[in-house]
């Protein structure tokens, strides 16, 4: 199952060591391939030396970290989709990187429900799907 983690999400999963180990016991045991893209890393590693006062390079090692779990793509059409341009750099690399679902808790994004091929859910909807 193909998945991206919102940018949003993936700030609270590297905030805390448990999280962080369950997300790559995720990616190995469950055969979750998580996307991601150079934008998402790039927004997560500023919002963790800006927010949670990470230093710099502790936040580049936290999204090395990351991106080495992940399968990065680098979508070209990006389409005026939402109200905040960042939440058009999601949808396309969930859409360019065949993402299933887009794991978010951004209200703009989760109101779309779907885009395209894509289930736009929160992180405790995919909880649910994953324990099934």
């Amino acid at each position: 199952m193909r998945i991206l983690y919102d940018s949003n999400v993936l700030v609270t999963i590297l905030s805390r060591r448990e999280s962080i180990l369950a997300f790559k016991e995720e990616i190995t045991s469950k055969g979750i391939i998580h996307i991601s893209s150079r934008y998402i890393l790039s927004e997560v590693e500023a919002v963790l030396v800006e927010k949670l006062r990470l230093t710099k390079q502790k936040a580049k090692t936290a999204t090395r970290l990351l991106s080495r779990q992940s399968i990065v793509v680098d979508p070209k059409n990006i389409e005026k989709i939402c109200r905040d341009p960042f939440d058009d750099y999601v949808l396309a690399a969930a859409v360019g990187g065949k993402a299933k679902y887009l794991v978010t808790a951004d209200k703009d994004l989760l109101v779309l429900k779907a885009y395209k091929s894509v289930e736009i859910i929160t992180p405790g909807e995919f909880r649910k799907i994953v324990e099934d």
